[in-house]
C-alpha cells in the first residue's frame, strides 16, 4: 500500500530539514581560508575562532529541548534557521571588516541556533519513523551529507566567482532560510507540543534522573563513537595518509572523500540494515566494522589498506548517531526532546577536546596509536547493555 499524502509528505519534508541544515554552514566553511586570510591570524588563533562553532551549541546546553517544546518543532526549526542565518552572516561581515571579535560572536551564536535546530529535526524524523512503524532516520541523515556537499559547492563557486563573502552569506541564508520554512509546513504535528511540557511547577528544567541517565550513557558511547569516526575523518585522515604512508598532501583528502562517501552509502542502505537485524543486531555489525576499520586505516602497511579501513569505518558509524537519537528519545520519564537534546549536546561537548586529545596523544605517540586509542570508544559501546527499545508505535502505519 502506498504511504497516504500525508505521511509522505513529512519524510520528504524532514529530509529537506536535514539537506538545509546541512547546507547552510558548509557553504561559509567552504571559504574558511579566505576567512583566515582576511583576519590574517595564525591557524592557533584561527582554530580557537572557529572552534566558537562547537562551543555555542555546548552553551546552550537543555534550551533546544526547551524551545522545541515552547515553540514546537516545526518552529524551532524555522526559527533555529533564522537565528543560524544572521548569526553567520554577521561571522562572514566580521571576517570582511577584518574583526575576529565579530566572527567568534557569529560562530558562538550560529553553533548555539544549529543545536536548537538539530534538536528539532531529528524530534520530527523520529515522529515520522514512528508513524511510519519502520527506521526511516538514517535516509534523512544522508539528506543532510548532500545538504553539506550542496553547500560547500555553493561557497567554492561563490569564492571562484569573486562574491563577497558577506553577501554571499546573505543570499545563502536567505535561500536555507526559505527551504526550512517549506520542509516545516510538511512537518507532522506532535501530540504533545505545548509550551509547559517538561517543566517542573517551579518552572525549572528537570534534569535526567538516576534511571535515565543508566540508559543515556550507553546511548551516549554509541553516538561517541560514530562521531569520532567522523572526526578522525574531518582532521586527520589527510595527516595519516600523508604523514604515516607517503602520500602527496595535495592528495591526501581523498581519505575523507572515501570516509564519508561510504558512510552516505551506509545511511542510505542502513533502515533496510536495521529493520532487518533490529537495532541491537545493527549495532553489533556497524560497531565491530567502526573498529576494525579504524585499527586497519591505523596499522596497514599499504596505501590502499588504509583508504579500505577508513571506507569500512566510514560505512560503520553511519547508522549510529540515528540510532542513538532514536534510542535517546524513547528513554522514559523525561520531557519531550530532552533524550536527543542530551545526546546532541554530549557530541558537541566532546567535540571541543576530542580533536586536540588526538593531537596530543598524536604528538606524544603516534597517529596510529592515538587512533587506536580512539577505537575503546567503540568498544566500550559494544560492551556496554543497551536496554531492548520498544517496538515502534503503528498508530498510523501508512
Amino acid at each position: 500500500m502506498h504511504a497516504p499524502s500525508l505521511p509522505r509528505r513529512a519524510r520528504l519534508a524532514a529530509t529537506l530539514a536535514f539537506a538545509t541544515n546541512g547546507a547552510l554552514p558548509a557553504s561559509l566553511l567552504a571559504r574558511y581560508a579566505e576567512v583566515k586570510e582576511a583576519l590574517d591570524v595564525g591557524s592557533a588563533v584561527f582554530g580557537l575562532l572557529v572552534a566558537g562553532y562547537a562551543a555555542g551549541g555546548c552553551l546552550a546546553v537543555h534550551l533546544p529541548g526547551v524551545i522545541s517544546r515552547w515553540l514546537g518543532v516545526r518552529r524551532a526549526a524555522a526559527w533555529g534557521t533564522v537565528w543560524m542565518g544572521a548569526a553567520l552572516s554577521l561571522a562572514a561581515a566580521g571576517a570582511a571588516a577584518g574583526s575576529s571579535l565579530l566572527v567568534l560572536t557569529g560562530l558562538l551564536l550560529a553553533g548555539g541556533g544549529d543545536a536548537v535546530v538539530d534538536v528539532a529535526q531529528n524530534s520530527q524524523g523520529i515522529r515520522v519513523q514512528q508513524v511510519y512503524g519502520r527506521s526511516l532516520l538514517n535516509s534523512m541523515h544522508a539528506g543532510w551529507s548532500v545538504g553539506a556537499a550542496v553547500g560547500g559547492a555553493a561557497g567554492t563557486a561563490a569564492a571562484v566567482a569573486g562574491v563577497p563573502l558577506e553577501y554571499h552569506m546573505l543570499i545563502w541564508a536567505a535561500v536555507c532560510t526559505a527551504a526550512m520554512w517549506t520542509a516545516g509546513r510538511g512537518f507532522l504535528p506532535e501530540p504533545s507540543e505545548s509550551g509547559t511540557a517538561g517543566l517542573t511547577a517551579s518552572g525549572t528544567v528537570r534534569t535526567p534522573g538516576r534511571r535515565a541517565a543508566l540508559i543515556l550513557i550507553p546511548v551516549a558511547f554509541v553516538a561517541l563513537a560514530g562521531f569520532s569516526v567522523e572526526d578522525i575523518g574531518n582532521n586527520w585522515s589527510a595527516v595519516l595518509l600523508a604523514g604515516e604512508r607517503g602520500m602527496p598532501a595535495a592528495s591526501a583528502g581523498i581519505g575523507l572523500t572515501v570516509l564519508l562517501g561510504a558512510q552516505f552509502i551506509g545511511r542510505l542502505l542502513g533502515d533496510r540494515v536495521i529493520d532487518r537485524l533490529g537495532d541491537r543486531g545493527a549495532l553489533l555489525l556497524s560497531l565491530s566494522a567502526v573498529v576494525v576499520g579504524l585499527l586497519s586505516a591505523a596499522w596497514a602497511p599499504e596505501m590502499m589498506l588504509t583508504l579500505a579501513g577508513l571506507a569500512l569505518a566510514g560505512l560503520g558509524c553511519a547508522v549510529t548517531v540515528p540510532i542513538a537519537f532514536a534510542r535517546a528519545d524513547a528513554v522514559p520519564g523525561l520531557p519531550a526532546h530532552s533524550g536527543v537534546t542530551w545526546i546532541s549536546w554530549t557530541m558537541r561537548t566532546v567535540s571541543i577536546g576530542l580533536s586536540p586529545a588526538i593531537g596530543a596523544a598524536s604528538s606524544a605517540f603516534s597517529l596510529p596509536l592515538a587512533i587506536t586509542g580512539i577505537t575503546l570508544i567503540a568498544v566500550a559501546a559494544l560492551g556496554l547493555h543497551l536496554p531492548r527499545r520498544r517496538r515502534p508505535d503503528r498508530t498510523g502505519q501508512p
